[in-house]
């Protein structure tokens, strides 16, 4: 067990610092040269880049240093210290990529290319680390801290009212409405694509049955779709009566098949269902693997 737990530390740590690498390296290369603003911290420290001429890097070490040191006393240690780790390498590129005059991306037919593609990555690196127990620092630890002391308050709203008030800021370092626009529409693809990888990648759909004979529809849904089910007894606040609800996790494209033998088999039951957006545990994911 101990050795596991040894490998599994030494996987998060190369996944983290590769992030901070991955993170540099997108900010350095599309986000700067594109004169715009990200939200949150990250936004706060391309602004006073572009005012002051120093670094980034050097900026987004000491707003996140407090926010840090006040996180470990709030906060789960192993991801505060995962979360200083990535801070400490990403800010650190930074300085260097831009000391070494690291290639930019510049151009002038698309400004909308930078907006997208950093967004795309900063938001598969925000999921990433997220997976793995760590984050990007900033907004993504105070809200964490928040939440933690108030778990009822709307901690998602206040983030985002937050993040959009940086990017609405930003106007006034760049003074150019194409700026905030930029940040608007890289927020938006950074947090699809951060919701991406949160949800992982074995989708499903959940189908729930109202049937008075589940033991029928039981034996078809592990004969034909080779998955299990879970049968509740259940009372029909209508009908007054006594039934009972036959619940099943299927794959996507099992859907048709699944909806098909139910209408032709069973006309009179009651059938709803709904997307699952990540399934885990003794799951067929094609219909002859082996269960694990």
């Amino acid at each position: 067990m101990q050795k596991k737990n040894v490998k599994k530390e030494v996987w998060t740590t190369i996944v983290v610092l590769l992030m901070a690498a991955f993170s540099a390296f997108t900010l350095h290369v599309f986000v700067y040269p594109a004169d715009f603003a990200p939200s949150g911290v990250d936004g706060i420290a391309t602004m006073l880049q572009k005012l002051t001429g120093v670094s980034a890097g050097i900026f987004t070490a000491a707003m996140n240093l407090p926010i840090l040191i006040a996180a470990l006393f709030v906060l789960n240690k192993r991801y505060v210290i995962y979360t200083i780790v990535y801070i400490a390498v990403s800010s650190a590129l930074l300085v260097l990529l831009r000391n070494i005059e690291f290639y930019s991306f510049v151009t002038e037919k698309d400004l909308l290319l930078p907006a997208i593609f950093s967004g795309i990555f900063l938001g598969l690196r925000s999921g990433v680390l997220l997976r793995v127990g760590a984050s990007g620092a900033g907004v993504e630890v105070v809200s964490s801290m928040i939440q933690k002391n108030r778990p009822y308050l709307n901690v998602e709203r206040i983030t985002a009212i937050f993040c959009y008030a940086v990017i609405v800021l930003s106007y006034f370092v760049y003074w150019d409405l194409n700026s905030v626009l930029l940040a608007i529409v890289q927020t938006f693809v950074y947090e699809k694509a951060a919701a991406f990888v949160l949800k992982g990648t074995r989708n499903a759909v959940e189908f729930k049955i109202i049937t008075k004979d589940p033991e029928r529809i039981k034996q078809d849904i592990i004969t034909k779709l080779k998955h299990g089910a879970t049968i509740v007894k259940a009372h029909g606040a209508f009908s007054n009566e006594e039934s009972n609800v036959v619940m099943t996790v299927v794959n996507k494209r099992q859907v048709p098949e699944f909806l098909n033998f139910v209408k032709s088999s069973y006309p009179g039951v009651f059938v709803y269902y709904s997307e699952v957006t990540g399934v885990h545990g003794n799951f067929r994911f094609y219909k002859d693997d082996e269960v694990k």
